[in-house]
């Protein structure tokens, strides 16, 4: 056999345990987004909610505009959309964060009392 094969082994088992110890800095942030029927009847109902469970899911620094509440940390952002269409109000849930469990749990948060489940 030769030097260069004797060696694959080596070099297999070296890459395979470098893998196994890589850093999670490489890893991407999280995503979860759906949209559904609003049920609420208007865009400022929709933004207040939105607003509302934001703030007591502690998901950050909230600001707000017409139709839109964002709130982001370090870590995470979450943006809800209360989009007119026709006479059908629309809700966006976006949510993405480096830590799983807390956008998990902004998102659920946000799905349940946006779709009033």
């Amino acid at each position: 056999m030769t030097t260069r094969y004797r060696k694959l082994p080596i070099f297999l088992i070296s890459g395979l345990l470098g893998c196994g110890f890589a850093s999670p800095v490489w890893a991407g942030p999280n995503m979860w987004w759906d949209h559904f029927e609003a049920t609420t009847p208007s865009q400022v109902e929709c933004v207040k909610r939105a607003e509302g469970i934001l703030n007591a899911e502690k998901a950050g620094q909230v600001s707000s505009s017409a139709d839109s509440v964002r709130a982001w940390t370090e870590k995470s952002v979450a943006v809800t959309e209360c989009i007119q269409f026709g006479d059908k109000l629309v809700v966006a849930v976006i949510v993405s964060s480096e830590d799983m469990n807390v956008g998990n749990a902004i998102y659920n948060a946000l799905r349940a009392g946006m779709a009033g489940k």
